[in-house]
């Protein structure tokens, strides 16, 4: 979800901002995550015997994350320091010797989220100017591909789906599966007869076409959940006029169709809610991404609870207390001993209050996973070095997790099984179902 109007863009990155950064958050169910996709599926990248960014003694790696200052006029939203932050990480691995005796040393692309071309100058930045081995940290969906396609540099973080990895001409791995956990979360929106009788509409942006067509039609065919309407936005979404005209339409052939469950897909889970609230029509809705849904209610402007009653959300399990996670706090608090007691779940701050839990969770959890793969590697450290290691880590703990990934061939996505949220009027906010 991008738009190139600048005064609207902020508004629009900020809410894909915040569901990166809330994306460890879910649903309550101890149901098995269906099988995983084939090897056929995600054929490995290349990953040649090359090592950029690596010498004896060190290995350069770029960070990327938001760059907030540039949007306070529009929204007031912190993050926390993200470059101290990973900088408090990064120094306490060095102090432990490094990875093979290698210090690590950080390179920061902090994105401007304002301008249309932000995310593409901190990749040549991070890929062309600094030739760091590994980038890491929260991208927007497309933005990955500047990296392990157009750059062939390696990657820690974004979404990979099955088509992203299938282009993907570098090693990368994540915790995010880029909209294809769909096929095994939707299972849990029809758990016992829920979708029973109800007249279903799919709503998605153009650039999500391939989720609805190859994940969430066949997934909901599979449980037999008739779909009454799909709404696929094809407008320019850099004419805020024409997204809201159209989004006008599907709500209208919606609610002539009687649809009273959506489900919304991709990037249109923040806009489609704001569009409906310009109505009296409040189908129920289902959010492909809790972190999406979440980033809805932080939006500006008012929002009518009534939109959200009864809705429900998927996304992963999130627990700050979880004893790497912590691990992490306890290195940031001692570099920064202003952070202490400061540096909690994002999703427990309230809209508008600091929420430094943000950049930390981020930096831990990409920073940790790409020590692990590195170790792994051992001494002789190169593109196809790391992706085999990364293909042999098996069971691992991604800080602030509840669910453990398993990184593999078949999973470089780590495979974090989706869980249920349902909104909860009296806190405003979508929290784990019951169960």
């Amino acid at each position: 979800m991008t738009s190139h109007q600048r005064w609207r863009r902020p508004l629009m990155m900020i809410a894909t901002g915040v569901a990166l950064a809330l994306a460890g958050c879910s649903v309550e169910s101890d149901d098995p995550p269906a099988s995983g996709p084939t090897s056929e599926a995600f054929p490995a990248p290349p990953a040649p015997a090359t090592a950029p960014g690596v010498t004896a003694d060190s290995i350069k790696i770029g960070f990327v994350y938001p760059d907030l200052e540039v949007v306070k006029q529009y929204i007031n939203i912190d993050h926390g320091d993200y470059q101290a932050t990973f900088k408090a990480l990064v120094d306490k691995v060095n102090a432990a010797g490094g990875i093979h005796g290698r210090k690590l040393i950080p390179v920061y692309g902090a994105v401007d989220v304002i301008s249309p071309a932000g995310a593409q100058e901190t990749c040549v930045k991070l890929t062309q100017d600094e030739k760091v081995f590994a980038v890491l940290g929260s991208l927007n969906a497309e933005d990955s591909m500047c990296y392990v396609q157009t750059h062939r540099t390696a990657l820690v973080g974004g979404d990979l789906s099955a088509e992203r990895y299938a282009k993907a001409q570098a090693p990368w791995v994540s915790d995010l599966r880029g909209g294809d956990e769909l096929a095994d979360g939707i299972g849990l929106f029809a758990a016992d007869n829920a979708l029973a009788g109800k007249k279903v509409a799919v709503v998605a942006y153009r650039d999500d076409q391939a989720a609805v067509d190859k994940v969430v039609l066949p997934a909901l065919r599979r449980l037999q959940v008739p779909v009454t309407e799909t709404g696929i936005l094809d407008a320019d979404i850099s004419d805020a006029a024409a997204v809201s005209q159209q989004f006008g339409v599907f709500i209208q052939k919606f609610r002539a169709a009687g649809v009273d469950t959506v489900l919304l897909v991709g990037g249109s889970q923040t806009q489609f809610p704001a569009e409906l609230g310009k109505t009296d029509y409040r189908p129920r809705l289902l959010f492909a991404s809790t972190s999406q849904a979440q980033a809805y209610l932080l939006s500006p402007g008012d929002h009518d609870p009534a939109v959200v009653t009864g809705a429900a959300a998927l996304g992963l399990v999130n627990d700050y207390s979880e004893p790497a996670n912590a691990a992490c706090v306890a290195t940031i608090e001692a570099a920064m001993p202003a952070l202490t007691g400061k540096l909690v779940d994002p999703a427990t701050v309230p809209s508008g209050e600091p929420g430094p839990g943000t950049s930390e969770g981020v930096a831990c959890r990409y920073l940790a996973l790409f020590q692990a793969i590195t170790e792994k590697a051992g001494e002789d450290l190169t593109y196809q070095s790391f992706q085999q290691a990364a293909f042999s880590l098996g069971s691992f703990q991604v800080p602030s997790y509840r669910d453990k990934a398993t990184y593999s061939r078949e999973t470089p996505h780590g495979a974090i099984p989706p869980r249920l949220y349902t909104f909860d009027p009296a806190r405003k906010n979508f929290f784990p179902a019951a169960g």
